[in-house]
């Protein structure tokens, strides 16, 4: 949107003309230059607590480990990507980011890859200890617009509101 459009648009969404996405919401938050595990320190407190819901703008940087597909389903297809994740006290975790294959399109990383991913994190189970998921631009006020990186590509490439 041009922000010479900016104040019609704000008039028409106060009379109810029409909506402005939540993911004008978004803050864009910048890909670090380097993976060192005080990113994943965020991670790291998610993963104790334990949280039962999830948490807004977790970030992970690692290693990958692969991907697999999860086709179809409630919320359409995902490629799966185990991340390995060092810790900021030295202990590694295993990581899935959940891509969805419509909302951020198709990524995947190869074993050895470096990845960096930032949305919305949970508790997984089995042999993830979190994951991390909506790694796309904001669809609600609380969340900062998401991403993930494959070996320096960035998916989305830009929020355009």
């Amino acid at each position: 949107m041009r922000m010479r459009n900016l104040p019609v648009v704000l008039a028409l969404a106060a009379f109810g003309a029409i909506a402005i996405p939540a993911s004008a919401q978004g803050r864009d938050i910048p890909v670090p230059g380097a993976c060192t595990p005080q990113l994943n320190s965020k991670l790291q407190q998610m993963i104790r607590d334990q949280p039962r819901g999830y948490v807004e703008n977790v970030m992970v940087c690692g290693i990958a480990q692969g991907t697999r597909v999860n086709s179809g389903g409630k919320h359409g297809s995902h490629h799966i990507i185990t991340v390995e994740a060092q810790l900021p006290q030295n202990q590694t975790v295993l990581v899935q980011i959940a891509v969805n294959d419509s909302l951020d399109g198709v990524v995947s990383a190869a074993r050895g890859d470096h990845v960096f991913a930032y949305g919305q994190g949970y508790i997984s189970g089995g042999r993830w200890a979190a994951g991390i998921h909506d790694v796309h631009c904001s669809t609600h006020r609380a969340a900062d617009n998401g991403w993930v990186v494959v070996n320096g590509q960035k998916a989305p490439t830009i929020c355009r509101y």
